[in-house]
């Protein structure tokens, strides 16, 4: 298991910061290929990478009747009609990475996309039903943010920072400023996300995650403005930092995308249909920008064969609570501040297999509550970084491994990554007459007093089937084992997803990759219309979704 702490390899060592910030480096300059370029200086190195990847999707479920039905959650599901394309995309990640004496440097990334899929032509034709607003009257299409990243083309700037390392004292010392990402703890796939130590430490990127099952958790987090650092204090003991001078939300889906399991969703998001009322979504209620930070320790003593880290972190959510002032015919998304997380973690090695673990408590944590908290006016909203939903305290774990099951007579290799995670609300501090978990809530997304999910990635691979390619059969399954848990996206019982498919690596330079994905969970219908009522999980709204997708990558 990778210590992830400031994203950086093993080792600061003894007298390492050269070393230090090699490692540093080479954990940023990831691609499959890479441009270096010719700077005539020894001292200084530059790399410019690119990858260009190509996405193409074709629905293969059929449409759901109980999905179609429910006017909040249909846009979608109406968008791309049976057999349809539902994405047409292609990405470009262009990455510049700078080092000074392999000590000291920068970098620097962008993404671009551009998908002839959501160029305008939906399927759609129920005008009545469609969340969608263009000067406060329903109409086709999708909202200009959602737009702007589904369709394109537009782009983002990713990480910019500048990094750095030094003595203090006999200490070897790293310090990163700027756009980055710094993920604690031992999580490895999206449930670990949610339950594990680096909880918010990041915006998760969900929406990677509903399209790519089995998807690793370092790879949701997005990058905030921040300056976080290390200090390798003994041999067997490291310190890291960070502070924050920035907040963003997480992403999920989008309203009227493919994938969008609700129409007032989200930043895409425009409106909530309620009878023949129309609610506009408003202004989100979000945290001050910067303030949040935390402190770590990462302890490996020779005994013990493995790392022990040890975490606090004070931060605000970045998955909000839906607020909804009828009087005003408006909702807000409500996200809440100074939570409190103490956490502990292991990795290890046994017999071969990395195991790593993770258990936290969180103090002011927010719980699933009401689809729409009753609010009676404007005036009683929130102020900035407050809440009135559900909070509380709880309790997470995470336990996964990794482990490589060499060769048999079935395949040449094969790679297996499992994750389980568990949780348990233990008070209710605040709204506790919005809490899923009341005496009187009858629903089938009831809280649990306890959860347990499942997660498990399994690929063989079969070497040199023909010159210069590898072909393997990428599996991935996720599943709520028991109990709907107390947090936003942590998991519900009998919902979940899964994908399998085969992948062509050619001359370690392309990739090729065949896959069908689909989705599950249970959902109570209204008696009268024959509408989804209540979804358990949010994987219920996209059961008619399954499609198959081929994708190209290569880089440069």
């Amino acid at each position: 298991m990778s210590d992830k702490i400031v994203a950086l390899s093993a080792g600061i060592r003894r007298t390492a910061i050269a070393g230090a910030a090699t490692a540093l480096c080479a954990g940023l300059c990831t691609s499959a290929a890479a441009f270096d370029i010719n700077t005539g200086n020894e001292d200084l190195t530059v790399r410019f990478d690119n990858t260009i990847r190509y996405n193409l999707g074709k629905r293969i479920d059929t449409q759901s009747q109980a999905i179609l039905r429910n006017v909040n959650s249909d846009d979608g599901d109406r968008n791309f009609g049976n057999k349809s394309i539902v994405t047409n995309r292609i990405d470009v990640l262009s990455e510049l990475d700078v080092v000074y004496q392999r000590q000291f440097g920068a970098r620097v990334s962008a993404a671009g996309w551009y998908d002839a899929a959501y160029s305008g032509g939906f399927d759609n034709t129920s005008l009545a039903t469609s969340n969608h607003l263009v000067n406060g009257a329903p109409a086709f299409g999708l909202s200009p943010y959602a737009n702007r990243f589904y369709h394109g083309p537009s782009g983002e700037w990713l990480d910019a920072f500048v990094f750095g390392g030094f003595e203090l004292g006999s200490m070897p010392v790293t310090v990163r400023a700027g756009r980055h990402t710094v993920a604690w703890g031992e999580a490895l796939l999206g449930g670990g996300a949610i339950h594990g130590v680096s909880y918010a430490q990041a915006p998760l990127d969900q929406a990677k995650s509903f399209g790519n099952p089995g998807i690793e958790a370092k790879e949701l987090f997005r990058p905030l403005t921040q300056i976080s650092g290390q200090i390798q204090a003994t041999p067997e003991l490291s310190i890291a930092g960070q502070y924050y001078f920035d907040w963003e939300a997480g992403r999920l889906p989008e309203a009227g995308t493919y994938l969008g399991f609700g129409d007032h969703y989200f930043r895409g998001g425009e409106s909530l249909i309620q009878g023949a009322t129309r609610i506009r979504r408003g202004d989100a209620i979000t945290p001050k920008e910067r303030g949040d930070w935390g402190l770590a320790a990462r302890w490996n003593p020779q005994w013990l064969d493995g790392t022990m880290g040890f975490y606090y972190r004070n931060f605000s959510d970045k998955l909000p609570q839906i607020l909804l002032v009828s009087s005003a015919q408006r909702y807000f998304f409500n996200y809440a501040s100074d939570i409190d997380l103490y956490g502990v973690s292991l990795s290890k090695q046994i017999f071969g297999i990395s195991f790593g673990a993770d258990l936290n408590y969180r103090r002011n944590m927010p719980l699933v509550s009401d689809n729409a908290i009753a609010i009676p006016s404007l005036a009683a909203l929130p102020a900035q970084g407050n809440s009135v939903g559900a909070r509380g305290n709880t309790v997470h774990a995470v336990v996964n491994a990794v482990s490589s099951l060499g060769s048999s007579v079935l395949y040449d290799n094969a790679s297996v990554a499992a994750e389980m995670t568990y949780s348990r609300w233990l008070s209710v501090s605040q709204g506790a007459q919005f809490f899923k978990g009341r005496n009187n809530y009858v629903g089938i997304d009831k809280v649990s007093k306890d959860s347990v999910g499942f997660a498990i990635n399994f690929t063989p691979t079969w070497f040199q089937i023909f010159s210069g390619a590898d072909l393997s059969m990428p599996i991935s399954y996720s599943r709520g084992l028991l109990g709907n848990s107390a947090v936003t996206s942590g998991g519900n019982k009998g919902a979940g997803q899964y994908s399998v498919g085969l992948g062509l690596d050619l001359y370690s330079k392309y990739r090729f990759d065949l896959k069908y994905i689909d989705y599950f969970g249970k959902s109570t219908l209204n008696p009268t219309t024959g509408a989804n009522q209540v979804s358990n999980g949010s994987t219920a709204n996209l059961k008619d979704r399954g499609a198959v997708y081929l994708t190209f990558k290569t880089a440069f």
